[in-house]
């Protein structure tokens, strides 16, 4: 039972990092209203709210559901990484950094928590920090879209314009769409003389 729910922790994980958003119910198979209570109680139940209050909009809600799942299992990362996606879209960007250092102690080959943690730097304008965690996160996982689109971000903040395009273009080709856009504005960013 443990392996079955570590495995769906580290796959709902990956799904959720890919699409820097919630996952859909389907992809959980875990639903607390099937069991029939009314306030969660379990680890998975809270994970569940979380996911389920994220889904809905409910950033707060959210944050509240997955800090209840940490108390009860205080040593998994998946609830640390999804809080800190939620605390990255509040803005709450300390908090985030926060979350995925919790998440790097407890797993530290979790690729997809060094690229977050190099979101909220970059969010941050620690363009430095940013790249220096992308640069982790890519010894990791070399195919990483959304980690060379987080240092492509950090490039351009730092106005390094031509590694950005490069950063922007090999995301593309892995099927980041934000990063073709960026890719094209960075482009015309370079040919016009910045």
């Amino acid at each position: 039972m443990w392996l079955g729910l570590f495995a769906l922790v580290v796959f709902v994980n990956y799904l959720f990092f890919v699409r820097l958003g919630p996952i859909n119910k389907k992809e959980i198979n875990i639903d607390p209203t099937q069991k029939g209570h009314e306030r969660p109680n379990t680890f998975a139940e809270w994970f569940y709210t979380g996911y389920k209050r994220h889904q809905e909009g409910d950033l707060m809600g959210a944050a509240e559901a997955y800090t209840e799942a940490i108390i009860l299992e205080p040593e998994e990362p998946g609830s640390y990484f999804n809080r800190g996606i939620v605390y990255i879209k509040m803005g709450e960007h300390d908090k985030a950094i926060d979350d995925c250092n919790k998440v790097i102690a407890l797993d530290p080959g979790y690729a997809e928590a060094y690229n977050n943690r190099g979101w909220a730097h970059f969010q941050k304008g620690l363009f430095d920090r940013a790249i220096q965690d992308c640069n982790q996160a890519l010894l990791l996982d070399p195919n990483m879209a959304a980690a060379y689109h987080t240092r492509g971000m950090a490039y351009k903040g730092k106005g390094l314009f031509d590694m950005a395009k490069n950063d922007f273009q090999k995301s593309c080709k892995l099927g980041d769409k934000n990063s073709c856009k960026a890719y094209g504005e960075v482009l015309k960013a370079i040919n016009s003389g910045r």
